[in-house]
């Protein structure tokens, strides 16, 4: 991480004024001082000077932690809800296909490679179909939504979130409105594209799928 030697300098000032006040006010009133009750006094201020950059820089520290594992289990609780939402949205397009085979990760994998001349030939969008895609695409906007007010999502993870958030718009409209076969199967061949590209850019996530693939299987 690239750091700024003059924004470093400008946060530290403050704590250096305040260090240099607390020694020059001891150094006075321990040399200087008319009578031992101003003396005390400005040792008393003198000392407090001197504790306020520790009192701050503890602060700043605790609250350093605590941003931090908050963020931690924010990025934690977004990254298990997309695992749904993938999941889910996988789930929906192999009912859409007509694919029965075992729900393994090489049979995922397969079916998110096939291409829309093939989707063309099997899909079948229900209506039961687009309101589970509906509540999929409301829980993208609202994971996007949080993970940018903190920053939890690179801009490569937001990018095909938002990008999938946007083929599945175009499915449910064109399955409701129009249901041409070749324009709904070019937008799933889109989905499936953009879900391989959302685990090639998080291994977690990969893994993650895997697990509840095998667990999915075995229940």
């Amino acid at each position: 991480m690239k750091i700024n030697i003059r924004t470093v300098l400008l946060k530290s000032l403050p704590y250096l004024m305040s260090i240099a006040g607390g020694i020059i006010l001891y150094t006075g009133a321990i040399d200087n001082a008319p009578n031992d009750n101003i003396r005390d006094l400005v040792i008393n201020v003198s000392a407090s000077l001197l504790s306020i950059p520790l009192v701050f820089l503890l602060y700043d520290y605790t609250n350093s932690r605590v941003n931090r594992q908050m963020r931690r289990n924010l990025a934690n609780s977004v990254s298990d809800r997309l695992n749904t939402v993938m999941l889910t949205v996988i789930m929906l397009l192999r009912t859409s296909m007509g694919i029965r085979s075992r729900l393994t990760t090489e049979n995922v994998n397969r079916m998110l490679i096939m291409r829309s001349t093939e989707i063309a030939r099997r899909l079948r969008i229900t209506p039961q179909v687009i309101q589970q895609l509906q509540i999929c695409h409301n829980d993208l906007d609202t994971l996007l939504y949080r993970s940018g007010q903190n920053e939890v999502l690179g801009p490569e993870q937001t990018q095909i979130l938002t990008s999938l958030t946007r083929d599945i718009t175009h499915l449910m409209n064109e399955s409701k409105f129009h249901y041409n076969r070749h324009l709904a199967s070019k937008h799933v061949e889109s989905i499936m594209g953009h879900i391989l590209d959302w685990l090639d850019s998080d291994s977690v996530a990969a893994l993650n799928l895997q697990h509840h693939l095998s667990t999915g299987t075995n229940n």
